[in-house]
């Protein structure tokens, strides 16, 4: 992901809080856990009016499977992820748009739940945070043709 505005500089007085993608994928045990990438807002970029991850989920999943088990184990994470791709996991991208003083979650339908979100919030930095949930087709599940609107959490 490009950044549009380059020469934009980063808002001042934002709230605490990350940005960056993610997958919910499962643990050693089958468990739910959280893998992905995340960034302070003070260094963030600029994307339209969102301050965003420059990171993307494709990139990050071929350098995990460089990485391979040991580093998965050292994460407490399941090796099998190493014989999937990308897009079978549910992902998303959380951005912050200063404008609105607001995250807002893309993602796959499948990550809202309560305890998915929390992984989430955990993650990212949020817990007290507006979080606004919306669709996006980079994140429609392998089969399927559209997400439903999604709701705030």
């Amino acid at each position: 992901m490009e950044p549009s505005n380059a020469d934009s500089e980063i808002p001042e007085g934002l709230p605490a809080g990350k940005v960056g993608f993610f997958w919910i994928i499962p643990d050693r045990n089958g468990q739910d856990a959280i893998l992905g990438d995340c960034i302070e807002l003070a260094t963030a970029d600029v994307y339209g009016e969102a301050l965003t991850h420059s990171g993307g989920h494709y990139d990050f999943w071929n350098d995990m499977q460089a990485r391979g088990p040991a580093w998965l184990r050292a994460r407490n994470l399941s090796g099998s992820l190493l014989a999937t791709e990308y897009e079978d996991w549910p992902r998303g991208r959380l951005v912050f748009y200063p404008a609105q003083n607001g995250f807002t979650l893309y993602c796959d339908r499948r990550i809202l739940t309560p305890s998915r979100l929390a992984l989430v919030r955990s993650m990212f930095e949020i817990s007290e945070h507006r979080v606004d949930l919306k669709s996006d087709s980079h994140y429609v599940p392998v089969g399927q043709s559209r997400v439903p609107k999604l709701r705030r959490s």
